[in-house]
């Protein structure tokens, strides 16, 4: 049996969104608090117009924070833009500290972005500072996703060497695409080896 421990849990929305009623993060967050596990959900500033720096400085911030947060593993949790911005950190040596699990949601893909300043990043680049910055990293990510009109496998999935978790005809993963309660995000902080096409 999985030996449950109290977790470290860093949680980043990304563009647009206002941290939402019925977001599955939002559910997330609440799921992961009321079960003892120590959660960081921060409001990112002008979500419907992101300042890099802005961003990039509130990441490596509350990064800090976590493992600043007593004992316990650390995973952290992004999605869509918030990936984008987690990889460009890592590449650019503002990730400090080791973390010991990431999960990255529904990742942006980087050319799709071109109207914000700052998140153009070439993905097969970030992949050695990922492996030194990240434990464990794991990709989830529908078939059918505008925001990755290339496909999660090859924006992602192989320039960082992962195989991606694919969840079919799922969108965005995002609230409007029906990812309200999405309980097996929760039941993974608790155990990698849950299956997260499981809604």
């Amino acid at each position: 049996m999985f030996n449950r421990t109290m977790a470290r849990v860093l949680i980043n929305h990304g563009w647009t969104n206002q941290r939402s009623v019925g977001h599955w993060q939002r559910h997330l967050a609440a799921d992961l608090r009321n079960t003892g596990h120590q959660v960081q959900y921060p409001q990112y500033p002008e979500t419907e117009h992101p300042r890099f720096d802005d961003w990039q400085n509130l990441l490596v911030a509350e990064l800090d924070i976590m493992h600043e947060a007593g004992s316990g593993e650390t995973v952290v949790i992004c999605h869509s833009l918030a990936c984008v911005n987690f990889l460009i950190a890592a590449a650019k040596g503002l990730v400090t500290k080791q973390i010991d699990r990431l999960l990255l949601v529904a990742p942006a893909d980087p050319r799709t972005l071109g109207e914000l300043d700052g998140y153009k990043v070439d993905v097969a680049s970030t992949r050695e500072a990922l492996e030194k910055v990240a434990h464990s990293t794991t990709i989830v990510a529908s078939d059918k996703d505008p925001w990755i009109p290339r496909g999660v496998k090859a924006t992602f999935g192989e320039p960082l060497g992962l195989d991606p978790v694919i969840v079919p005809g799922a969108g965005h993963l995002a609230l409007a695409d029906g990812y309200g309660h999405w309980r097996s995000v929760a039941a993974w902080v608790d155990d990698p080896k849950v299956d997260l096409r499981d809604h």
